[in-house]
């Protein structure tokens, strides 16, 4: 009884993450006016659970970079990511919200 209870539980812990949603969007961070913001803003968004930058493209002349990425539906939101980097006074915004299932 005691060698099935362990797999048992270990199954419903990991259970919850089966159901989490990838989604990807895009977002962009503005008002980068220094050589180091851009890498400042992807670092703020990044630190957000769950969420990886897959590109970057950063516009000198606009002051800002539009990040492609990926996310956790179950951990985090959009408007969460994109007010990330304002800590920072970089404001961010969704650029493309992909439909919800």
């Amino acid at each position: 009884m005691k060698n099935l209870l362990i797999p048992t539980l270990m199954a419903a812990c990991f259970a919850g993450g089966a159901l989490a949603e990838q989604r990807q969007a895009t977002i962009e961070v503005s008002e980068l006016t220094c050589p180091s913001c851009p890498y400042i803003a992807a670092q703020a968004v990044s630190a957000v659970d769950l969420v990886v930058i897959v590109d970057g493209v950063y516009d000198d002349a606009a002051q800002s970079v539009v990040f492609e990425l990926t996310y956790d539906t179950e951990i985090t939101t959009l408007a969460e990511i994109a007010s990330a980097s304002e800590q920072f006074g970089y404001p961010g915004r969704v650029l493309q919200n992909p439909p919800e299932s």
